[in-house]
């Protein structure tokens, strides 16, 4: 087993790799340009890297910039170059409920950026991506076995509905005729998205599915995609220039509902199926209250492992998102971090690595490793790293572990 952590600045991009299974978990970046280069120039250097892999599926946490802006590079820029197998995605998709989850996800990238294009707003990003080329999705939800050896931990789909209703309820009936056109065009999007999944093929409701059968047309042709994406587009736009949208912004940003941090509740963790010596964790943007929550086992369904080869911290491991993983005396801790540039160094400052995963570290009979892309962004280094087991990435593009 080896896994492959790419260097992408303050964005996450990981390969587990062993003879029978290549899984890409996650591609993206928030930076411009990572050590001096521009990004798209390392997100070749990944996507090269990734032709020489001849079967790999790929999975997202979530929807945020930093975890899919290569995906969408990938499949707009060098379209010729990807094949994934399968893709994996949070399940907020196989429910028409989950249409008012995914209604908050469009209008997080525009509360405070409402000049984003469409193609800029990463859900609809997203869509609009898969939608180019025929894909095979498959929803993840916790519970669930994929690639036949790793178990879902998280998202639970009916906590995540509660949660969205709790945030709806701050907004009361203010602009409800404009949220109800947001979430049922968010609906369309999640129809999209679900008829690329088995299940909803087989269901044959969603709007991409075949015009007529009885006329031979399994699915709608690449130009009457095209068509329908571009409408979509439209459509958003008159959403989005109605005065009544403004001021639904203008309601949300007043209650200082963080609807940024609200995608972070969908995403994905998993761990091996089964307890053995070669146990990963990976847990995307998880935040505190789910990741204490897996790990109560609040459900009495799955319970963490006690020794761990591998864990994957959230966020980033900033402070926000920090979790205290040494009970579990994992080996390797892997931490996607990076400059990350904001508009105020206090907010800049909430994006660097946490104190509390920095330092000497002793687990037992052997030592962790700290597996960092960089540390320049780590409120724990002086003058060098500080911890005393660790693996740098930078300047280089990827760490083997």
């Amino acid at each position: 087993m080896k896994i492959r952590m790419y260097n992408v600045g303050f964005g996450d991009c990981f390969c587990l790799r062993d003879r029978k299974n290549n899984l890409l978990v996650d591609f993206g970046t928030s930076n411009n340009r990572i050590g001096g280069r521009p990004r798209s120039d390392i997100f070749d250097v990944v996507i090269s890297d990734l032709t020489t892999i001849s079967h790999k599926n790929l999975l997202l946490t979530n929807f945020h910039p930093d975890h899919l802006s290569g995906l969408l590079y990938m499949m707009k820029k060098r379209r010729d170059s990807y094949e994934f197998g399968k893709i994996y995605l949070p399940d907020v998709f196989s429910r028409p409920e989950m249409s008012r989850t995914l209604g908050l996800f469009l209008l997080a990238d525009l509360v405070k950026d409402s000049w984003l294009p469409s193609h800029q707003v990463s859900l609809f990003a997203l869509v609009e991506a898969l939608s180019k080329k025929e894909q095979k999705v498959e929803l993840l939800s916790r519970g669930k076995v994929f690639e036949d050896r790793y178990q879902v931990l998280w998202p639970s789909p009916e906590i995540i509905e509660e949660e969205t209703e709790k945030v709806l309820e701050r907004l009361g009936n203010e602009e409800e005729k404009i949220w109800d056109q947001v979430a049922e065009f968010a609906g369309k999007l999640r129809e999209i998205i679900w008829n690329m999944t088995e299940e909803g093929r087989a269901c044959g409701t969603g709007r991409t599915e075949a015009v007529s059968r009885e006329a031979g047309a399994e699915m709608i042709s690449g130009k009457e995609k095209k068509t329908s994406l571009r409408e979509l587009d439209k459509e958003f736009q008159t959403i989005r220039s109605a005065p009544e949208f403004v001021r639904l912004l203008e309601i949300m940003g007043t209650r200082e509902m963080e609807l940024r941090q609200f995608k972070n509740k969908i995403s994905i963790v998993f761990q091996n199926k089964e307890d053995g010596d070669w146990n990963l964790l990976f847990t995307g943007d998880v935040q505190q209250k789910h990741l204490r929550m897996i790990a109560d086992n609040y459900d009495d369904r799955i319970p963490l492992y006690e020794h761990y080869w591998c864990i994957k911290v959230p966020h980033h491991g900033t402070e926000s998102h920090y979790f205290d993983f040494w009970p579990y005396t994992p080996e390797n801790v892997l931490i996607s971090n990076g400059i990350y540039h904001a508009n105020s160094k206090k907010r800049a400052r909430m994006y660097r690595t946490s104190t509390q995963y920095t330092g000497l570290f002793h687990m037992g009979d052997g030592d962790t490793y700290m597996c960092c892309s960089n540390s320049d962004c780590c409120d724990g280094f002086r003058d060098g790293c500080s911890c005393r087991e660790q693996h740098i990435i930078a300047p280089k593009y990827y760490l083997d572990i």
